[in-house]
């Protein structure tokens, strides 16, 4: 294949509007164009501003792994294919089969950040790229949030952390990628904060997240947005009544297309239809104040089986709802299956079998949607990681 002799400034130019997957795959033309992909922070960053973006959806299956889903919303008859693995060798080990045991997953800017209830570990890895960082924690159980702080005068230097809650104690914990270090975030910690990941959730490098707790108006449903850049709770507004009797231990926070948030709420009166709410874009300027529209109304009451133990996905513009659970097996314990259900506007239910696997394991969850990007993770000491 033949390179045109074009000037670099403008091969950069157009390279920057080609999709995210598709220039991985242009690495390996010439030299140049892998240095520039690979290596080039301030390409990187010029690439996610000005390339068209991809959704892929993930999904966390039982063997601690990750699996790309590919989802078919057209017609009267939706599918889902599982469409292969990832893979992210653990270090740990010398044998590049084994992978780090993933149990739960935020995702920001096309980087993952994965962590596991068996480990005092935790990594950052964009896996379009290859590109890992692992970091220490002090405790095995807890829920982390991946978000950055930016500068509003350079609109291209983000800096990545990471906010840390542990079941053990009351503190807040602030990790910088860019320093390697951990510190404590004091007096902000919403002693009420609901935890798990599924009410938790990254949007425009914020976080997101459900709270309950006691104020002057008694017991409280909130939805406290987190900034990075200025380490303080604003409070969201929400689409229904406030009060405790809002709350729902199944009620779940999700991301839409990476600019809109989603609520799914389940009204105390279970005899009342299941509701996602999704607000209208939010930008980097969005506070408090935000508009929300009611997508779906579903009646679930004869589908026992659709559980809210995990994340959810909805599609705005089709309607349509989608989670996954774990079922036992008749007849045996030790064996379950992982199911996918989508769900219409008009109540209809399509229920999906991934097939029969032992029950240990991490519960099956339907990732936010992922977007593939080019970002570099900063590493303490310019030092750069891959897993492949």
């Amino acid at each position: 294949m033949t390179i045109p002799n074009l000037p670099k400034d403008l091969v950069e130019e157009v390279l920057s509007f080609v999709p995210a997957t598709y220039l991985k795959r242009l690495s390996s033309t010439c030299k140049p164009w892998n240095r520039l992909i690979h290596n080039d922070k301030r390409f990187a960053r010029k690439h996610f501003d000005n390339a068209a973006k991809e959704f892929l959806v993930f999904m966390l299956r039982k063997n601690f792994r990750i699996c790309r889903l590919s989802f078919n919303l057209h017609g009267t008859d939706p599918s889902a294919e599982v469409k292969g693995e990832l893979t992210l060798p653990d270090p740990n080990f010398k044998n590049s089969a084994d992978q780090f045991k993933i149990d739960k997953v935020f995702h920001c800017d096309g980087l993952l950040l994965c962590t596991s209830k068996l480990e005092r570990r935790m990594v950052v890895w964009n896996p379009l790229t290859g590109e890992t960082k692992w970091i220490q924690i002090r405790e095995e159980r807890g829920t982390f949030v991946l978000g950055y702080s930016q500068d509003k005068n350079k609109s291209c230097n983000k800096s990545y952390k990471i906010m840390g809650f542990y079941r053990s104690g009351d503190e807040v914990w602030e990790y910088d990628l860019n320093s390697d270090s951990w510190r404590v975030l004091d007096g902000i910690r919403p002693k009420w904060y609901l935890g798990g990941s599924c009410r938790c959730v990254s949007l425009k490098g914020n976080a997101y997240m459900l709270a309950l707790g006691i104020t002057d108006m008694g017991l409280r449903l909130s939805l406290l947005k987190y900034d990075f850049s200025t380490e303080k709770y604003v409070p969201v507004t929400l689409p229904f009544p406030s009060d405790a009797r809002s709350f729902n231990i199944a009620n779940r926070l999700s991301v839409v297309r990476g600019e809109k948030l989603a609520l799914l709420y389940r009204p105390p009166d279970k005899r009342s239809k299941t509701e996602v709410w999704v607000t209208k874009k939010i930008d980097d300027t969005t506070e408090g104040a935000v508009s929300w529209t009611k997508v779906l109304a579903l009646d679930l009451s004869r589908e026992p089986h659709i559980s809210f133990k995990t994340n959810f996905l909805v599609d705005e513009e089709k309607k349509v709802f989608m989670c996954c659970v774990r079922l036992r097996e008749d007849g045996d314990e030790n064996k379950s299956k992982d199911k996918v259900y989508i769900v219409g506007e008009d109540n209809e239910v399509k229920e999906i079998d991934f097939g029969v696997n032992a029950t240990s394991g991490s519960w099956p969850t339907i990732l936010s949607l992922y977007v593939p990007s080019l970002v570099q993770i900063q590493q303490a000491g310019g030092k750069r990681e891959r897993s492949d």
